[in-house]
Formats: C-alpha cells, structure tokens, sequence
C-alpha cells in the first residue's frame, strides 16, 4: 500500500504580513487585554506615559490581529500537500480491505500488529516500505522523493510496528490536501476526502480495540499504548484536524452569507489559500468532522484508561505535584494550540470546539454528533467539566430560542440563514437538543450512583461541585428555554383542534414542533426530577425569569401589576411537573424568599424575592377553591414567614392580596386554631402594610407621637407610570420602610387597604369577634388621619386614598369606635371642604357617621355656630350652615323628610336673626340640596320660604344694579373718565363687592335648579315660576311705551334684571353667549368676578319659557333649550355633579 501513495510535500509561507489578517477568525480563546490591564504597565515619565497612552490605540488592534493571525497559522501547520494527483479508488480499496479485517477479527489483528517489527532483514516487502518510509520522510523536509537516498544504519525506521506504521498512514492521509496551484479535477477533491473520512473510520476501530486492551490494566500494554499515541501524536493531528475543518467551515459560511469578493480579498495572503478545500457548501465537511468527534470520543476513553493507571502509580499526597498539576491544566485550557502532554479534555482547543460546535456558522448537521460527543464523554472530563459543559448548554438554550422565533415568525427560514443555499435541519432537532441537555445537566446536578463514579475521572468531588454551580448559574437561562418551548407546544395544540370547512386542521408551517406530545414529555423528563434536590434553586430561577418577563406597560389604576402571558406560562409549566406538589411549590416559594439569591448577569444584581410572591400570587390564583383550602397550612407558612422578614414594600403588598384571595374565595375556616393562626397573620400583614402607609409621615416633635405629613411631592398611580419602574426599585430595595420610602409606597398601601381592608377584616373575625379587630382598625387609622388632615395639594393622593379606606371602614359599623371622634373633627375643620373628587368619598363617610349614630345629624341641627371656636364670628354661621347641607347632601332621597320641621326650624331662625350675604349664599346651597334629597310633596312647606328669599335677593339685585348705575354715572361726570367694566375681569368703581357676588351667583343656581326639573317632578315651583321667568313677551307692541310704568310690577326678575345689566354694560357679546350652556342646569362655573358674566344666563331665561310663535325676531339667535326637560335621570346626573362641586374649596399650594 505504501508504494501506491504520492509524495507529500509540507509547503507553508514563511511569513506574512500583520495587516493582512481580518476579523475572520472567530476564535474564543484570543487573548484580549482590557483597558485597564494595557494601561497599567509601568511608565518612566509623563512624557513616555502619554506617547504610550496615545500609542494604544493602534497597537490593540494589531496585537489582536497579530495574535489571531498566529492562531490561525497554528490550525494549518499540521497538513501536508499533494504535489501531484493520486489513485484515491486504490487508496480506498486498500482501506477497505483493513476495515474488514478489523470488522471481523479486531483483537487478534490488533495482536498480530503490535508485535510485528519493520524488521527489513526478514523479507524483501519489509524492506520496500521502509523504503518508501524513507523517501517519505526527506520529502517531508523538503528533499525530493526521488533520488538517492542519504546514508543510513540499515535497521533504523522511524515506525518499528507495524500498528505505528498503520496509525502514521491513517494520520497522513487525514492532514494531506491538494494545493490551490495544482491543477486536480473535483472528483480528485472529493476522492480525497472520501480517503479522510475512511482513515478516521479505520483508526476509530484501531483505537477502540486499544481501549478494551488498555482496560486490562497491564502496566507493560498501558505504556505500550501511551508511547504509540505519543510518538504518532494521534490527539494533536486529530483535534487540529478537527479545528481546521470548522474553520474552514465557518469560512465557507462567512462566504455565503456576506459579499463574497470582499472576503476572498481580506484573505488572500493567509496560509490557508495554499490549499485547495473546494468550493462546495457549508456541510460538505460534515462526514469528515463526525467521524473525528467519534474518534476523539474514543481517544478520550482510552486516555482515561491510560491515566488511571498512571494516577495509581503516582498516589501520593504531594501538595507540589498537585499545584504543578493545576498549573499545567490553567495553561492547557487558556491555550491557542495543542499542548503536551497534557490529555485531550484538558486542551484549549477540544473545549474551544465544543463551546462553539453548536453555532449555527457551523452547520445544524453536525449538532447531533456534538451532542452525543459531549454526553458520552461526560465521565471522563475531569476538572474541565464545567468549562465545557456550560457554554455547550447556554448554546443548546439558545439555538432551541432561535427555533421558537422562527415558530413565532411563521418563517421557514432561521434568521441567520439568508442564502438559498440554507441548509435543511432535521425535524426531531429540538428532541436532540432536549436529550442532550436533560443528559447533561442531570449528570452534573444530580447524584450519580456510586458505582459509576468508580470509573469516571470525575470522581473528585470539587470537579463536579464545579460544574454543578456553573450550570445552577445558568439555571435561569435553562427554564426560560422550557418555558418558551412549552409556550409554543401550547399554541401548537390549540392550533390543532379547529378544523376549516375542507376538514383540514390549521397549524403552523413549522415542523419542529408537530409532535408536541413527545416534546411536552422530554421537557418534564428534564425538570421532575430536578425538583428533588434543586428544588429551591430551580424555584429561584423560575422567579428570576419571572422578572425578566414582566409587563412593560400596565394598568395605571392597578397596585400589583397583572401577570403576562409569558408569566402564566411558567406557572402552567411549574403546575405541569409531577413531582412538584401544591404544598412543596409553596413549601419552595417560602425558602426562596427567606434566602433569595441574587439574579445573575443584572446590573443591578437583584434579589428574587418579589418575584417569587409574584410567581406565589399567580399560582394560588389559578388554584381551585378546594386545593387552596387543603394547602392552608403551606399558605399559612409562606405567609408568616415572609412577613417577618425585611422584605421591600411590594413584598408586603404581595402577602396582603394572596391572604386577601384566599379568604375572599374560600369558606370560613373550622378549625378554631386555623381562625386564631388566620387572624394572627392577617393582624401582621396589615400592621406591615400600615407602617408603609405612614411611610410619608414624621413626628411633629421628638417626643410627640403626633404625626404630619411630610412636605414633599406624592406619586399618584394615576398621574405616572410608576408601576413601570415600581418592582425594578423594589428588587433593589431590601430595607423594610423607612422615612426615605418612595411616596409611591404610601399612596399604594392606602390605597390597596381600602380595596380590601374593611371586607377582609369582616371575613376574618366572625360576628361575634368583631370587637377584637377595633384596636388594629384604630392602629391603621393612626396613619392615616394625618393624610386626611393635610389638605395640601401635594398630599392629593394620599388625600384621595386615604378618604376611600375609610370610607370602605366606616361601612361597618362596628369600627365606629376607631374613627368618630376623629372623623366629626375633620368634618368641623376649617379646611373641611379643600378637596378634590375625594367629596365622593367624604359623602359616604359622613352618612355612616349619621346614621351609625342615632342623635347625630339631630345633634348637628341644634349645634350653635357660637360652638365654632375654630372659625372667625362672621363665618361661623355660614360654616355650619354649609355642613348642615352636607349632611343633608350626603344622606338618600327621602333620608331625612322625617327631620324637616327641625330643618325649617333651623332655616327660619337664620332668616329672622338677620343675615350676611356669605350665610345667605350658604343658605341657597342648603335650598338646592333639599331640592335633590326631599320628593316634592314634603317641601310643600318650604317653599314660600325658598320662593321670598330667592325675591328678597333679586330685588336687592336690582337696587345694587341701579345704585352702582347712578353712582357710575355721577363719578362719570365729576371725574370725565370713563369706567373700563367691559372685560368683567375685575371690580372698579361702580362693582358689585365678591361678597355679593358670591350671593347672587348662588341665587341664580338656585334658580337654574330649580328650572331644571321637569314641571311633573316640581309642581309647586310651578305656581312661582311666573314671577322669575317670562312665559309671554313683554317687549311687544302690547306693552306701548307709556304704559310701561304702570306695568313694571307685573315684569318677571330675569327681565328686569337683563335691562338693568345691559343698561350697565351693554348689549352682551356673541363669545359670550357661545360660553353658555344650551342645556339645563345652564349655570356650571364655580364663581364669576362681575355680574356681566352672568348677562348670557339671564338673556337666555329671557326667551326660554316664551313660545316660539311669541319669540321677538332679535332672539331667534339665542341658544334653544329643551324645556320641559325629558332626560331626567342625566340632568340629575348633572345637578348632582354641580352642587358637589359647589361644596368643594380650593385646595392649599
């Protein structure tokens, strides 16, 4: 056979230049210097210091380029090129034959080799291949093949054995290749390459005979087998061979998804051009790197097997021998090229190749046979374990993610792939992926049984203890991948199950997903038994992919943001595992939050201990009632032992609403134990979440234990996007709450009490223990009066949040205990009424203080304004009479018509003492609410008392209009200027004071309510109406002029007091009127600054109750009303709506 092979000659360029070599080569064990390790050599000057400074730029570049351009050099040293075509078919045949030998007889063969020397003396063939081995080895070193040979001792021979020899042919042909200037046909290229996938095939079955030999454990045949790996060097030519065919794998890759002339150019002067690798596609290198990944598969035993007994002659604890040892592997690893005589797990290269075997510049065909190479060599890895297997899962986790876009893009093509020469990937991929991984990650994370570790070279326990924190480090990233492809497997199935109208299921294009059944199998294979003995930290990571898979935007209204879809799917994935039960999943949520670690990879390292009550959240929500009353006692643990710990607010926000579900959908508990232990951390929880609604306030004084708000801007959920950033700030923030809490926090925990504080207290405690949940009411109310007594407009929100809570409270009546006193104190404060849409609230608020209490609102009717003290003597009675409306206001139709003899009483006594114009107004509003709360046959007596006050207050109108008309035109006379009244934006000379003005506006309310009421619902106000508004017109041809003295009496108001307003300010303007409301109630505004604002209303009286057949031609302009009016309930609506913003006051800056 030696005689039939060509020479070989080995032909490399001497040297290259540095700038030629790109980027191409993607090699992961580059050495890179940082920043800070370049600029930390020493400088003996400023001067040399900043010449080097300014000098590094440039020099990075090229020392990486240097560096990656000699990595690459050292990928192509071992190969040898033909320097004329040869007979690949006779090199084939020659294999084959040795092939069939080893097939069939394997052990003697291997015998009959190992003991037959290249004695040339013995026989004349002997003697011719030493021949040819001679002339071999001057061609090698550049000596012609032909020739004479130089002179040499007759029996030396570089391969004594014959099995040396069998092993150096395999090993020649694997690494010789045809060089770019010699002239071969495609079929020489690919003949060629069908020799070296034959000669690995031959050397595998050479080396796996050497491994059931080297089992024998004969210290003559271990050394036998050690010195003919050594002097062939079978694992550096077989693991360069390997990295130069991904290599140029890789390349061909580059090529066929980048512009081609660009990268030839870019390559042009590297040592690989001298070789002739053929213009084929990515995976026409394929066959030849599986059968290497098998032989080095093979090669990795039989090394084991060789250093085992190797590691039993050097026994001895020799702490030299073993930091040498650890030194030698710290550099094998870390290196660019093979290194001796370390083993084949230990060199830089093999790792580097399996960590990059799965990208997909590779080819998807060769996955599975790195897959089956890393999972069968798992055993023998030794120290480089976790080097190896991690990045080999991050990648099978990545490549299983780029499967499930493609899924979600509909794309049949993967993203990387761009060219038409896309290489096709197996259907079952993600089931050799899912195999490879659960292979891996159970060797490394679960105990093996020891009989097997006795043959595994990792059998020191730090190696595996190694791999196992670097794959628990990735944990995370592994259940983000299941949860993905669980994702998809579930829109799978339901993609199946409609049918079109031609009986044809309706799925997705992609084929990699079809038998979801197998899939969903392989992926609970993977996780059940992890669950075990990892349960925590696999609960741990679930919580860290719960983080990363929150919701961008959500509900602004909302305190706990709502699960994702992408969530729910990991709660249906953790719900799925069989060895997890309901009370270890929260057996398991209790130990992660009581010891949370840290999310790996975040900036911000956060901790996962409020996404594991998140995660606890959505899963007892999806619990049936039934599950949720059986894991009581595992709830109850969650609950009580989070609640002690110093959790971020959130944390506690979480606790209160999974405690609020659960007694919220589940019946009361029987076991007298189980009520005392629900109430206990009920009381807790609360008391937690108390302490951060009172996170915004400070003592007044040192010793004092009053407390008031802080000065300082408040967070509404619904001015912000706070929920946003909420939980981000949380994770980070472990303290429990302190006075420098995010105001966010306060107003959240204020708000979520009042969602379920009152109703989850009235489940807790029975009816008859009621009484012991008064001291905790009282203890949460604490917080929150300062808020309700600060009516500052930066305390809005808690204002708002804070009148809601107790306003659910109060709805009991048991709770009076905790909050009358106080709440009769703010509803007689000052400042009562500055307010915004809180009125609603303070409305029912006040209601329950009335009715919970029997003499109360009898008690507030027969209150003395003298009793005030707060207020100056000329408010006082209009404060009062102001509550007193609200009282009424806040209370039910009809709630109080048993009281309104005291209430006319009231309302006499204040007409007949003799009142200011601030009571009187207050006194219009107090008309107005009887008007909405008191049906219309019990104000029978009331309104001759309604009907002369409104009368008295117009015609004091009248005279005011016609006083500042005359003493307008006196100052006109005497001072010749004249009055600028025309903008209405303030008072002057001739103005009504704001008093008045407050008075008159109040009237015209009144009078615009009372107008608003269909007639059928106000009879009575019908008898009156004549004398406010005009039904006929007044201004016709049958008033004549000179008898419109006679007639003034019989003028309506409005009509009088429209002529007296334009007589003063003119005729109105068109924007004027364009302001008024065509709609009943016509008056909306808060308060006017001039009467001439009120001119559009009173024009519009003018002519709404006329006729249309009697309407004067100059007011078929105005606005048309409808009257009578037919939508009641929103006009209602409206009043309503208008007299509750009446109530309300300006709130303080």
């Amino acid at each position: 056979m030696g005689g039939r092979v060509y020479p070989k000659h080995s032909t490399f360029l001497a040297a290259f230049q540095a700038e030629s070599f790109k980027s191409n080569a993607k090699l992961s064990l580059t050495r890179v210097d940082s920043d800070k390790t370049q600029a930390s050599e020493s400088f003996s000057s400023d001067e040399e210091a900043d010449l080097e400074l300014q000098a590094l730029p440039t020099a990075r570049p090229l020392k990486q380029q240097r560096e990656r351009q000699e990595t690459v050099e050292a990928l192509f040293k071992h190969i040898l090129l033909y320097l004329q075509p040869y007979d690949s078919r006779r090199v084939l045949y020659a294999f084959s034959v040795l092939e069939a030998v080893l097939k069939t007889n394997p052990k003697e063969f291997i015998e009959a080799v190992s003991r037959t020397s290249m004695d040339t003396s013995s026989t004349a063939h002997l003697n011719l291949i030493s021949n040819l081995l001679a002339r071999h080895q001057e061609a090698l070193v550049g000596q012609s093949f032909y020739g004479k040979l130089q002179t040499q001792s007759p029996n030396v021979c570089p391969h004594s054995l014959l099995i040396e020899l069998l092993t150096y042919l395999c090993l020649s042909f694997l690494r010789s290749y045809y060089p770019c200037y010699l002239k071969v046909s495609h079929r020489d290229i690919l003949g060629n390459r069908d020799v070296q996938v034959k000669s690995v095939e031959v050397l595998i079955r050479m080396m796996t005979q050497l491994v059931s030999v080297a089992k024998s454990a004969e210290g003559k045949n271990v050394e036998f087998i050690h010195s003919l790996l050594q002097r062939c060097r079978v694992q550096e030519f077989v693991l360069l061979s390997l990295s130069a065919s991904m290599y140029t794998s890789q390349k061909r890759y580059g090529l066929a998804t980048s512009e081609r002339g660009r990268a030839l150019r870019e390559d042009s002067l590297l040592e690989e051009s001298l070789i002739h690798l053929g213009q084929d596609q990515i995976w026409s290198d394929h066959p030849l790197q599986i059968e290497l990944l098998k032989l080095l598969q093979v090669l990795i035993v039989l090394e084991h097997h060789l250093g085992q007994v190797q590691e039993e002659a050097e026994n001895q604890p020799d702490l030299s021998l073993e930091w040498r040892r650890v030194l030698n592997f710290q550099q094998a690893i870390s290196a660019m090229q093979y290194v001796q005589p370390q083993p084949l797990t230990s060199q830089g290269l093999l790792v580097s190749a399996v960590v990059r075997g799965l990208q997909p510049a590779y080819g998807y065909g060769m996955h599975p046979a790195w897959v089956s190479l890393v999972t069968h060599s798992l055993p023998y890895f030794g120290k480089s374990l976790g080097w190896t297997v991690t990045p080999f899962i991050v990648q099978i986790c990545k490549n299983l993610d780029e499967l499930v876009k493609q899924y979600e893009s509909e794309s049949v093509k993967l993203s990387s792939s761009i060219t038409s020469k896309r290489e096709n990937i197996s259907p079952d991929y993600p089931l050799t992926l899912l195999e490879g991984l659960t292979t891996i990650s159970h060797f490394c994370l679960l105990e093996q049984p020891s009989q097997n570790k006795k043959t595994a070279a990792v059998h020191d326990p730090a190696n595996l203890k190694n791999a196992k924190n670097a794959i628990l480090e990735e944990l995370p990233r592994i259940v983000n991948t299941m949860a993905l492809l669980w994702n998809v497997l579930g829109k799978e199935e339901t993609q199946k199950r409609p049918v079109d109208l031609l009986g044809a299921t309706k799925g997705s294009s992609s084929v990699y997903f079809k038998t979801t059944k197998t899939i969903r199998q392989k992926i609970l294979d993977f996780l059940n038994p992890l669950t075990a003995h990892l349960g925590v930290p696999l609960m741990a990571a679930v919580a860290a992919v719960w983080s990363r898979k929150k919701v961008k935007c959500h509900g602004k209204t909302k305190i706990l943001p709502a699960a994702s879809a992408s969530q729910l799917t990991l709660v249906d994935l953790i719900c799925a595992l069989s060895t997890l039960q309901k009370d270890t999943v929260l057996h398991l949520v209790k130990e992660v939050v009581k010891r949370p670690p840290q999310i790996r990879g975040d900036e911000k390292s956060p901790l996962v201990d409020i996404p594991v009550l998140q995660f606890c959240y959505a899963f007892i929500q999806r619990l049936p009632v039934t599950d949720l009353q059986e894991n009581f006692p595992s709830l109850l643990g969650v609950l009580k032992e989070s609640v002690q710990l110093n959790l971020a607010p959130p944390g506690y926000f979480l606790l209160l609403s999974m405690l609020n579900d659960f007694v919220t959908r589940t019946p009361s508990l029987e076991s007298k134990k189980d009520q005392k232990d629900l109430q206990e951390v009920t009381q807790k929880i609360l008391e937690a979440v108390g302490n951060i609604a009172g996170s915004s306030l400070e003592q007044t004084s040192w010793l004092s234990r009053n407390l008031e708000v802080k000065a300082q801007p408040q967070i509404s959920l619904e001015e912000s996007d706070a929920e946003d950033d909420l939980y981000d700030t949380a994770a980070t923030a472990s303290a429990m709450v302190s006075a420098s809490a995010p105001s966010v926090y306060s107003v959240q925990a204020l708000s979520l009490l009042a969602e379920v504080l009152a109703s989850l207290l009235d489940m807790v405690y029975r009816s008859d223990e009621k009484e012991k949940a008064v001291p905790l009411v009282s203890r949460l109310l604490y917080y929150v009066f300062p808020y309700l007594r600060n009516h500052s407009a930066y305390n809005a929100p808690s204002f708002r949040a804070g009148a809601q809570l107790l306003s659910s409270l109060s709805g009991y009546a048991y709770t009076k205990r905790a909050w009358k006193k106080e709440v009769l104190e703010l509803f007689l404060d000052p400042a009562f009424f500055q307010m915004d849409t809180s009125c609603m609230h303070w409305k029912s608020i006040i209601d329950h203080l009335l009715t919970h209490e029997k003499t109360m609102f009898k008690d507030l009717m027969n209150m003395q304004s003298s009793s005030l003290k707060l207020f100056s003597s000329f408010e006082q009675k209009a404060v009062l009479v102001k509550r007193q409306a609200f009282a009424v206001f806040s209370g039910e139709l009809d709630q109080y018509h048993l009281y309104l003899p005291l209430i006319q009483e009231r309302l006499t006594d204040n007409l007949r003492v003799g009142q200011t114009s601030i009571v009187a107004a207050q006194m219009f509003l107090f008309f107005r609410v009887l008007l909405l709360r008191i049906s219309a046959q019990h104000l029978t007596s009331l309104w001759p008392i309604m009907v002369s006050e409104l009368i008295q207050t117009f015609i004091q109108l009248e005279e005011d209009l016609k006083e500042d008309d005359e003493s307008s035109r006196n100052s006109n006379k005497m001072n010749r200027v004249k009055v600028s009244v025309a903008d209405g934006n303030g008072p002057s000379v001739g103005e009504i004071p704001q008093n008045e003005l407050i008075l008159y506006l109040s009237a015209c309310k009144f009078l615009d309510t009372a107008l608003s009421f269909p007639p059928d619902k106000m009879p009575l106000f019908q008898i009156y109406r004549w004398a406010f508004v005009p039904e006929v017109d007044t201004e016709g041809p049958a008033f004549p002029s000179d008898l419109e003295e006679n007639h003034q009496e019989c003028k309506p108001h409005t009509v009088r007091i429209l002529e007296l307003l334009k007589l003063k300010y003119g005729e109105i303007s068109s924007s004027d009127e364009i302001t008024m409301k065509s709609e009943f109630p016509l008056l909306r505004q808060h308060s006017v600054s001039s009467m001439r604002q009120l001119m559009p209303f009173f024009k519009t009286l003018n002519c709404a109750f006329k006729t249309q057949s009697k309407l004067p031609a100059d007011t078929q302009g105005a606005p048309s009303l409808e009257f009578p009016v037919t939508d009641s309930p929103r006009v209602f609506k409206q009043l309503e709506e208008c007299v509750e913003y009446d109530f309300l006051e300006h709130l303080e800056c």
